[in-house]
């Protein structure tokens, strides 16, 4: 008998089989797995990364990026190449990404000879080895999006049929995001809502030690954050509580105790 998680994904699939019916048979082909054998949404997001290569048919470097507390932030690569790319834009505030993110734009067949818009972005891309770049957003829900940053080695990697791909490939991820979230916590709901709470709490608490250590404002403080996080690959939330103990001397603090619901009765007789 199909278990709770996988009765959850398979009627999330059959909602969306209709909007699948227009994309390449391969990407939800690959997607899937992917899917069903993660065991947590970071790790979903990784595995899409790390498939877009085979997806969209151009050898380059792939990133999947979002917005947390506003701030954008990687949460999947193909190569420390197109992480490195990202960060610049992030620090900046300026590239196809950060704009796709903001904007919902699509940025196609970026020329990073010819592309002035952003300076910084251009050159750190251009040092990496890149000569093609786009940035394609996808909508998980009303104003929250994800981006996929492209990068090659060749000129004119991106032509209308591999970014028709990408832009595929990106709607389906982000269009699946909502189903790995209820997929993930199907089990165990109210423990992983308790984790977020605790996580949210940790962040917290880590950004404004920063922002009294470095006098600096919160964006600059998450900034900090975000960066050591992934330059150590290590969770946003256990760099936060090693900064909090690391500076204050305790831990970082318990947050405010989790009442899980209590679900009532149905007036149906037989359910709950």
């Amino acid at each position: 008998m199909m278990n709770a998680p996988l009765r959850i994904l398979g009627s999330c699939v059959e909602r969306e089989s209709d909007a699948r019916r227009s994309l390449p048979s391969h990407t939800w082909t690959r997607l899937e797995p992917s899917l069903r054998e993660s065991t947590t949404i970071d790790g979903y997001l990784q595995a899409a990364a790390d498939m877009t290569a085979d997806v969209i048919e151009v050898v380059g470097s792939y990133s999947l990026s979002t917005s947390l507390y506003g701030n954008p932030i990687t949460v999947g690569s193909s190569d420390r190449a197109g992480w490195e790319a990202d960060q610049v834009e992030f620090d900046t505030e300026a590239g196809p990404c950060v704009e796709a993110l903001r904007t919902g734009a699509v940025f196609k067949a970026i020329d990073l000879a010819e592309e002035r818009r952003w300076p910084a972005w251009t050159a750190v891309a251009t040092l990496l080895g890149f000569k093609s770049a786009a940035g394609i957003p996808g909508e998980i829900s009303p104003g929250h999006r994800i981006a996929l940053n492209l990068y090659a080695p060749a000129p004119e990697a991106f032509d209308d049929e591999t970014l028709h791909r990408a832009t595929m490939f990106t709607e389906e991820v982000a269009r699946t995001i909502p189903a790995a979230v209820r997929l993930f916590e199907a089990d165990e709901r109210a423990s992983q809502l308790e984790q977020a709470l605790a996580s949210r709490s940790t962040i917290d608490q880590a950004l404004g030690v920063l922002m009294t250590q470095n006098h600096c404002t919160r964006d600059t403080a998450f900034g900090i954050l975000r960066r050591a996080s992934q330059n150590r690959n290590v969770k946003l939330r256990d760099v936060a509580a090693t900064i909090i103990e690391r500076f204050t001397g305790h831990p970082a603090a318990d947050p405010p105790p989790f009442q899980r619901p209590i679900r009532p009765k149905s007036s149906v007789s037989g359910q709950a």
